[in-house]
């Protein structure tokens, strides 16, 4: 009776342990999401979209997103595999480019900036662009660890994807960024008020002498002469925004300035003073 008891309990105990190993297995094991650069990522996948993978790393709480098109494979806790090899680098039918992050890495693109003025005078679509290129002028000799995209291949992008200036505002930089193919966008608009116009009147009179002898006598005759001028020129007030996002849409740079000058130009000397005080610029963290 004795033997039979303490074979019950030894299998018993087998039957536990058992268990426990299996449970301790089951919660030990993991999503495996294999990157095309040959690198293992284990942890719990929470979601796919159409060009990202959430995954969450064991003991944390915050979902990263890992393009698509970075990834080869993923290898879930069940068991099932589910391919990426086929997945490519164009854009999908929501219009965002599906470039990976790393074709991203270190590209930069100037939207044209926004125009606001009171004066009817300006042609506001030729200065949008006009600023556009001188902005990206100045970001093309600051950036030397950035590639610039060129102002036409920005331009031409967004009319692909119908971003106009009346929409622009729709969209969030991050989107923006992704479907330029750039890591950072910068934005920027210019505020010029017509103060009106003003006068200046200028004046002169000369005297021309002239002697003449009349019986031994000298006399003095003379004849004066005016001149007056005018001029009329038209006065500015000048305001200028710059904003600067990457593709997760964090502002990384983000200030405004009043324009030295009353010239429609007075804006150059502000947009060139902010964009070399951006983290890329010659004069960052310099005030």
């Amino acid at each position: 009776m004795k033997l039979k008891v303490n074979f019950l309990l030894a299998l018993l105990f087998s039957f536990v342990f058992f268990f426990d190993g299996f449970s301790v297995q089951a919660q030990e094991k993991m999503d495996v999401v294999e990157m095309k650069g040959g690198e293992n990522r284990e942890g719990k996948v929470t979601g796919i979209t159409e060009t990202v993978v959430k995954f969450r790393y064991p003991g944390e709480e915050f979902d990263y997103e890992i393009p698509k098109t970075d990834i080869s494979k993923i290898t879930f806790s069940s068991g099932r595999v589910q391919s990426f090899a086929s997945a490519e680098s164009t854009i999908p039918a929501d219009g965002i480019h599906a470039g990976s992050s790393a074709e991203r890495h270190n590209k930069i693109a100037v939207l044209p900036f926004a125009i606001i003025t009171n004066d009817p005078g300006l042609t506001v679509d030729q200065l949008r662009t006009f600023v556009q290129s001188q902005a990206a002028n100045e970001v093309r000799d600051q950036y030397k660890t950035l590639t610039l995209q060129d102002p036409m291949t920005t331009n031409a992008l967004m009319s692909k994807e119908g971003i106009t200036s009346d929409n622009m505002n729709t969209f969030t930089p991050a989107e923006l960024a992704q479907k330029l193919g750039v890591e950072y966008v910068i934005f920027g608009s210019v505020n010029v008020t017509n103060k009106g116009a003003t006068t200046y009147s200028s004046g002169a009179t000369t005297y021309k002498d002239k002697k003449e002898r009349d019986s031994g006598n000298s006399k003095s005759k003379g004849t004066a002469f005016s001149s007056s001028s005018s001029s009329t020129t038209i006065e500015y007030d000048t305001m200028v925004d710059l904003r600067l996002f990457n593709d997760r849409g964090d502002n990384l740079y983000s200030d405004s300035r009043h324009a030295f000058g009353s010239g429609t130009d007075a804006y150059e000397g502000s947009v060139s003073y902010m964009l070399k005080r951006t983290p890329f610029g010659s004069k960052y963290g310099k005030k």
